[in-house]
């Protein structure tokens, strides 16, 4: 049964609209034959971001010149017939395969029929379509530079991403003081997310012609593989059977730690803390039954998994930093 899909007027809408009205009007007031052609070019060259723009205005202009080329000179010798349109095409597609401009050939079929059609083939006709070029090509240049910010969205992802990771915690640190009561976490949530953060944050990237690396991805990227380890504490923590003097001081690294998941705070506190738990571990008397035993080996792996989850964000450092650098 039909039914109408909700549309809501993006950004590439709006300028894919302005662009294509652009490129006909300077067209015509520059007085080009076949001026509407120039807004075909301008809707096949906005793209999503910066990057993909400059590439497809690049590979279209590369072919359509090839394609100039190949009328200009072919045309005049066989004639305009249906076989030599044929002919230029059957050529022209692999060719542009080889030198990956493949991307314009709907728009070099245009340039070329613009030749097949013409009444005479001289130095004017390509000037034309030259022109037509580089007014199509220059106004989706023009509106691609315009792009909406990622920043309140990446932050967004950010903060969302802290909160869930400072859940966990909070649901490690009850874990710890209430061992028969070992809740079961879910990691999908958080995985999603951060694919998703990851995504925006690498479209981010592509809308800079400078810089080639993003913070918030590097941050993401960092978080991703903090999870990792999350699982296996959380696979440890299920471990622990019995009451274990040493469950109080780790539910208290991982009260602290939920408390500071922010990336800006620093991690030597956390990691003195877990460094002055081993030490207490020498301490303290042996296991004495097969289920004390494995609780304090649970604990120690816990420590360890800790440990490498802290220096992963003191490798990462500051996000602010991170900014400041790029």
């Amino acid at each position: 049964m039909f039914r109408l899909n909700p549309y809501r007027i993006g950004w590439r809408t709006i300028k894919t609209a302005v662009g294509m009205a652009l490129g006909v009007i300077i067209a015509k007031l520059l007085g080009l034959d076949n001026y509407a052609s120039s807004a075909i070019l301008v809707v096949l060259c906005i793209k999503d971001t910066k990057m993909h723009s400059v590439n497809a205005i690049v590979s279209r202009f590369v072919s359509c010149l090839i394609a100039i080329g190949f009328g200009a000179t072919i045309f005049p010798l066989l004639g305009q017939h249906a076989w030599v349109l044929g002919l230029i095409v059957l050529l022209f597609i692999p060719l542009t395969v080889m030198i990956n401009t493949q991307e314009g050939v709907v728009t070099s079929i245009v340039i070329l029929l613009h030749f097949f059609n013409a009444t005479h083939i001289n130095v004017d006709l390509i000037f034309n379509e030259i022109l037509l070029l580089i007014v199509g090509l220059s106004i989706a240049f023009l509106m691609n530079t315009i792009m909406p910010s990622f920043h309140k969205e990446l932050e967004q992802f950010q903060n969302e991403i802290e909160a869930q990771i400072r859940y966990i915690f909070n649901t490690f640190s009850k874990q710890c003081m209430h061992v028969e009561h070992s809740d079961y976490l879910s990691f999908t949530r958080l995985i999603t997310t951060i694919q998703q953060a990851k995504s925006v944050a690498f479209r981010d990237v592509k809308n800079h012609f400078v810089r080639n690396e993003n913070s918030y991805y590097h941050y993401f990227d960092m978080r991703q593989d903090q999870v990792d380890i999350l699982r296996r504490i959380q696979h440890n923590l299920h471990l622990i059977s019995t009451d274990d003097i040493l469950c109080n001081r780790v539910a208290e690294l991982f009260k602290e730690m939920a408390e500071n998941v922010n990336e800006n705070n620093y991690t030597a506190l956390r990691l003195h803390m877990l460094y002055d738990i081993r030490l207490q571990i020498n301490q303290l008397p042996l296991p004495q039954t097969h289920e004390e035993l494995y609780t304090r080996s649970s604990i120690i792996q816990i420590l360890y998994d800790t440990e490498e989850y802290l220096r992963i964000k003191s490798k990462f450092g500051s996000l602010k930093l991170y900014h400041e650098m790029s």
